[in-house]
């Protein structure tokens, strides 16, 4: 197992991340450490309810999930329908909608930093890495691939 994959399973380390471009490295010791990987393209998205559908159907969210920000919450600190030892998001090409809806981005952020938390708690590995121009901006750490 390469060293990013045994990185990933420290769930004390695990946190939101930010990357100028999406890595092959980061999905290779994903699934080398057999983690569940989620990789959403939201280059085409501009609106808050948009983002939120592509985020709730490429995380499988339950039915009743509705497209408000609570909703995200409530799915990304449960995640009980997923079945892996931990779970790595990337999300890529926010940079239109960042633009479109600042305030938005930064509850986006926000709520995925509380879901690591929480996830940290309970000592599972969560890892959410966003990848372009806009997360370049954020204030995280920088994933070192």
């Amino acid at each position: 197992m390469d060293e990013l994959a045994r990185r990933l399973r420290e769930y004390r380390k695990s946190a939101v991340y930010r990357s100028p471009k999406p890595s092959a490295e980061l999905i290779a010791s994903a699934q080398a450490a057999g983690f569940a990987l989620f990789r959403i393209d939201a280059a085409s998205v501009r609106t808050k309810s948009k983002l939120l559908g592509l985020i709730a159907r490429e995380l499988s969210f339950p039915s009743w999930a509705g497209r408000n920000w609570d909703a995200l919450e409530d799915c990304v600190t449960d995640l009980g329908w997923i079945d892996a030892p931990g779970i790595v998001i990337e999300l890529d090409g926010l940079d239109a909608y960042a633009k479109a809806d600042p305030d938005g981005f930064v509850i986006l952020v926000d709520i995925f930093k509380a879901a690591a938390e929480y996830w940290r708690s309970q000592r599972n590995p969560f890892w959410v890495v966003f990848t372009g121009k806009a997360a370049m901006r954020l204030d995280l750490p920088t994933l070192m691939l």
